[in-house]
C-alpha cells in the first residue's frame, strides 16, 4: 500500500519538480523528494520497495529453505549496495556516505549470517 501511495504521489510530482514551478502537491509531499538531487526525486520509492523486500517478501519462501531466505536477502543488499554507491542520489555527500555505510554494514550481516548458516549446518553433520 505504501510503496504504491508513495509512488503515485512521486509520480504525480514529476512535471512540477523537473519545471522548478512548486505547487501545493509537491511542497506537502517535499518529505519524499527534499533531500534527493532532481534527477532521483522518486529514491524514496526504491528505498521503500528494499525495506519491503527485506522485511516482507523474503518471508514468503519457506521456512524450510531459510538458507534460500539470506542468499535472497544477500543479493538485495548487495545489489542495493552497488547501485547506491553508483547513482549517489542524495544532495548532501554526507548523506550518501553514510547511506552507502549502513548498506555495507547490513550486506556484512546478512553475510555473516549466511556463513554462520553454513558451519552450523557442517557442525550438524559431524
Amino acid at each position: 500500500g505504501s510503496l504504491v501511495l508513495f509512488t503515485s504521489l512521486l509520480a504525480a510530482c514529476y512535471k512540477p519538480l523537473q519545471a522548478k514551478t512548486p505547487n501545493a502537491l509537491t511542497r506537502a509531499t517535499a518529505f519524499l523528494h527534499r533531500e534527493y538531487e532532481k534527477t532521483w526525486y522518486w529514491w524514496e520509492a526504491v528505498e521503500l520497495a528494499r525495506k519491503l523486500v527485506l522485511t516482507g517478501f523474503v518471508l514468503l519462501i519457506p521456512e524450510k529453505n531459510a538458507f534460500l531466505r539470506l542468499v535472497v536477502a544477500t543479493l538485495v543488499c548487495s545489489c542495493y549496495a552497488v547501485v547506491l554507491a553508483v547513482v549517489r542520489p542524495y544532495k548532501r555527500v554526507e548523506d550518501n556516505v553514510l547511506a552507502v555505510a549502513t548498506s555495507l554494514v547490513l550486506l556484512l550481516l546478512f553475510l555473516s549470517t549466511n556463513w554462520t548458516t553454513i558451519f552450523l549446518g557442517i557442525q550438524e553433520r559431524y
